[in-house]
């Protein structure tokens, strides 16, 4: 019994290693991508009707909750749109989290990069979509003032792109707009108006197979 279970266990393996595809993520640094006040950012995967698949990669503070000076509400205006996807609370309290999705975000956290970042991952041969949110923090400008927009300045940009199944080709992503200005709400705002600096955090974005 117990070789046929091992059998079938491998199988169920080789069958969704089979189903699988390594892809490999990078982001290369803009002009607005400043040291010192490097950026958060976030990869996420969605399937085609908008629900949250995974999270392939997020920076370590807004997954940590590791804001110097930080609130007890913590910094929700950093990367709504995934928080928001992703269930992940933004409290300073919820640190300590452990639960198998916390941990699995755990697992693909880490620092900042100081000039771009590139990393692999094995995903489905699915249609998906995959999203990136990034943000800035004191990114200011006319529109987006100290006064108006807090720490934040310019609120998060969301890019994404469509893998199709059997996907072979470099993806091109397309800005979708900019994330709730004060972390309120996951929705994504086209309207980026007023919105200069923050668009030039990431130069590129790519993701080849």
């Amino acid at each position: 019994m117990k070789k046929i279970f091992i059998a079938l266990y491998a199988l169920a393996a080789m069958a969704a290693f089979a189903h699988a595809r390594e892809i490999t993520f990078s982001v290369g640094a803009g002009d607005g991508w400043k040291s010192g006040h490097e950026p958060q950012l976030a990869v996420w995967l969605e399937d085609e009707q908008g629900r949250y698949l995974k999270t392939l990669y997020v920076t370590q503070k807004a997954s940590g909750l590791s804001w110097f000076f930080g609130p007890k509400e913590g910094r929700p205006e950093s990367l709504p749109v995934w928080y928001h996807a992703s269930k992940h609370d933004s409290k300073k309290s919820a640190a300590k989290n452990s639960s198998p999705a916390e941990k699995e975000i755990d697992a693909v956290t880490s620092a900042t990069p100081k000039g771009g970042l590139v990393f692999k991952q094995n995903i489905d041969d699915t249609s998906c979509v995959i999203k990136v949110e990034v943000n800035a923090s004191f990114d200011y400008n006319s529109t987006w003032t100290k006064k108006n927009s807090g720490v934040n300045g310019q609120p998060s940009l969301v890019y994404q792109a469509l893998i199709p199944a059997g996907q072979k080709e470099e993806l091109t992503f397309e800005l979708i707009g900019s994330g709730s200005p004060d972390g309120s709400d996951g929705s994504v705002r086209e309207n980026v108006a007023g919105i200069d600096s923050a668009k030039t955090i990431v130069r590129i974005i790519n993701v080849t197979f």
